[in-house]
């Protein structure tokens, strides 16, 4: 029994992912397509957009398990006319007493063939009803890619009871969708005139969670790495554009990149997407040629935000001194009263101009404990906007001129 409740529970992933152009066959491609966008995520949109308004209007549970008075009546004409097949072929085969005479083997190969016709229609009813509950789930919980082919999208619609045959963007029928049993005990569904049996229909596929959080996560680390300094490895975006070709030979996992992740990837404008649904559509450009120009944007993004967080380490990184402009003014008499520097700055007449960085040992009075004393060695750097900075053991700091008077009795200017 499902029921609103059950379909928003969380979607059944696909065991594996279809070619859906290459399944698209024999008049199986729908026009009937909700809206007149040349965008395949708007058209995919409008139908899921279909389907989930009328889940949300039904009033009452519905039973998705159970069979329409008319699927019923189909049922029940096949199953009828089979068993007159197997009436007949058994009382034809009894009249036989020699069970090797071909006509009786015949015979029995009729009842064998009826037997088999029920055993596949009972698997079919139970993968579709078990395909339309997972179907609505699915849609309600926008888990099907905006990059699937709009017509198979519609055609799924249709055959799991989400039909709109009028374009009025509301289910005609609601989940009754009568299906014709076909021979061997194979379902079948009217699309735009074209029978097709149910286990020849492609079926949309699924978002590509999984291999989008993949590149996400790598990317915040490539991003974590820049930020602190490191480098970005050459060989490990080799391996990445590798990695990424293979992944994207699968045209579901191709399509989802390129349409269901417009804000976290930004590979392509809303313009150029339309252009992608056409251009596929029409065949102008290949899969091949999309996957290239995919893989390329997706490694040299990983390089830009590598290099976005490289610049921000970089900001941070006070620059080297170098050359008069970099230098800044120590007044020598107040800093002299620092021992270890007196040897150093005695030799100084009034105020001199230190070039670039500066190393000295101070002795000086930690800030946190004012009575306690130590020795250290510090480098003072100038930055051409002025700003001081003060490093010791690797880590770098502003230099207050309040903190320089009070650490090392030095006036900076």
């Amino acid at each position: 029994m499902a029921n609103n409740a059950l379909i928003t529970g969380a979607g059944v992933a696909a065991d594996k992912f279809l070619d859906v152009a290459a399944a698209a066959r024999g008049g199986l491609m729908s026009s009937g397509v909700p809206g007149q966008s040349t965008s395949r995520v708007d058209e995919n949109k409008a139908i899921q957009s279909r389907v989930n308004n009328y889940m949300s209007n039904m009033k009452t549970d519905m039973d998705f398990t159970s069979f329409s008075p008319e699927e019923t009546a189909s049922m029940r004409s096949f199953l009828l006319s089979e068993r007159g097949k197997y009436t007949e072929a058994a009382q034809r085969a009894a009249e036989f007493e020699d069970s090797t005479d071909p006509a009786y083997m015949e015979y029995v190969d009729q009842m064998q063939s009826v037997n088999n016709s029920f055993k596949n229609l009972a698997s079919q009813l139970t993968a579709y009803k078990k395909g339309k509950v997972e179907y609505a789930e699915n849609q309600l919980n926008g888990m099907y890619s905006n990059g699937n082919d709009p017509g198979v999208n519609n055609n799924a619609a249709t055959i799991y009871g989400f039909a709109d045959k009028d374009k009025d963007k509301r289910a005609d029928k609601g989940i009754n969708a009568p299906f014709k049993i076909m021979s061997g005990g194979n379902l079948g569904f009217d699309i735009d005139g074209t029978e097709m049996s149910y286990n020849d229909m492609p079926l949309p596929g699924l978002k590509d969670n999984k291999l989008a959080n993949t590149i996400l996560t790598k990317n915040e680390s490539v991003y974590n790495s820049g930020l602190r300094g490191g480098t970005i490895n050459p060989e490990m975006l080799k391996s990445y554009r590798v990695n990424l070709d293979d992944q994207l030979q699968n045209r579901d996992a191709l399509r989802s990149i390129v349409f269901d992740y417009e804000s976290e990837f930004n590979l392509f404008t809303k313009e150029q997407e339309e252009e992608l649904s056409i251009a596929l559509k029409n065949g102008t450009i290949s899969y091949d040629e999309l996957r290239a120009n995919v893989v390329d944007k997706l490694v040299n993004a990983r390089k830009d935000v590598f290099n976005d967080g490289k610049k921000i380490y970089n900001a941070k990184k006070p620059p080297v001194g170098t050359g008069d402009s970099n230098g800044f003014t120590l007044n020598g008499r107040q800093i002299a009263s620092n021992n270890k520097n007196t040897q150093i700055l005695n030799s100084w007449a009034g105020d001199k101009t230190i070039l670039g960085g500066k190393k000295f040992d101070f002795i000086v009075t930690s800030p946190l404990a004012r009575a306690s004393t130590t020795q250290r060695s510090y480098e003072i750097n100038r930055t051409e906007n002025g700003d001081h900075f003060l490093i010791t053991d690797g880590r770098t700091e502003k230099l207050s001129a309040e903190l320089a008077k009070e650490m090392f009795n030095i006036d900076l200017n």
